[in-house]
């Protein structure tokens, strides 16, 4: 039975205040993420200072502190790549197994009414690492968009000592340009990878045909993914400036801990939220442009206005 794109937003609305429990997998990737990066922290300025160190710090004045970070910075360069590396990874595969089981849950909810943090643990554990390596791919297409800024670039590092010359400031022309143009890049890939995730976890595929398969569902639908796409993106503005303000606001309070509570409580209202209801979103439209069982009764009940 094929919906059109008011009822995939209006139903998929339906689906996720019913299964609330959706922004289970967000909020415990949120969780972990924050000790992992806690943990990493914690290594970084055992590696910079050192155990011997940490208790001459406090009595140190800013420039020997500056100091002492530089030379340990420049020691131990070796240890901050692979500490940078390790967390990247880390945090990509609890971000890839959570956000695999976010997708199963939607998954389950449109197609039976309901789901469960089973469903979560069985679709993450069977796609997880397929959607690590989809991660993965994307991310280096993604930076591959660096080429657009190198010429500007070098033609601005090699004149730094000429500021007034025509070639910094067409140096500098051309870095602004590479800039913009790496940012339309962004955009573009952002569109064309939107539903790849989905398209792993809903058809249970390899990391390149998910890739493959999710480029040519957004060929294949560009006015609905767009629409999808242009949606999320507003409201997703919206959202950030209205609890940016809100953010600036509390801080005017001067209270350190109510800045805190607003920082973290501002993310955790995402995570319940919006974030869970744009999974559902992207989910249903996925379903229903190809051609996947919904639940009948809601099927058969009034779209939502």
């Amino acid at each position: 039975m094929s919906e059109s794109l008011e009822n995939i937003i209006s139903k998929g609305f339906h689906v996720w205040s019913r299964n609330l429990n959706i922004c289970i997998p967000l909020i415990l990737n949120y969780i972990i993420q924050m000790v992992v990066l806690f943990a990493a922290a914690v290594v970084g300025i055992l590696i910079l200072f050192g155990t011997s160190s940490l208790d001459d710090i406090t009595t140190m004045d800013d420039n020997e502190l500056l100091n002492l970070m530089s030379a340990s910075i420049g020691g131990n360069i070796a240890s901050f790549v692979v500490l940078v590396i390790l967390v990247f990874v880390v945090l990509q595969i609890f971000q890839s197994y959570f956000y695999a089981g976010a997708v199963g849950m939607s998954r389950n909810a449109i197609a039976g009414g309901d789901t469960s943090i089973a469903d979560m643990f069985n679709a993450a554990g069977s796609n997880f690492m397929n959607v690590f390596m989809a991660n993965i791919f994307m991310i280096l297409v993604e930076l591959a968009g660096i080429v657009f800024v190198v010429p500007g670039a070098i033609l601005v590092r090699n004149n730094m000592e000429f500021i007034d010359s025509s070639q910094f400031t067409g140096g500098l022309l051309l870095l602004l340009i590479g800039m913009l143009i790496w940012l339309l890049y962004l955009l573009v890939l952002d569109i064309l990878f939107s539903v790849v995730i989905y398209t792993i976890v809903i058809e249970h595929v390899s990391a390149l045909d998910g890739i493959t398969e999710g480029v040519r569902f957004v060929l294949n639908n560009k006015i609905s993914v767009f629409i999808i796409w242009f949606m999320v993106f507003v409201i997703s503005t919206i959202v950030f400036i209205v609890f940016y303000v809100t953010g600036n606001v509390v801080a005017l309070s001067g209270s350190e801990s109510l800045n805190i509570a607003w920082s973290f409580g501002s993310q955790f209202i995402l995570l319940v939220t919006l974030n869970p209801l744009i999974i559902v979103w992207w989910t249903r439209l996925y379903m229903v442009k190809t051609g996947k069982d919904a639940y009948v009764n809601e099927l058969l009940s009034e779209p939502w206005g």
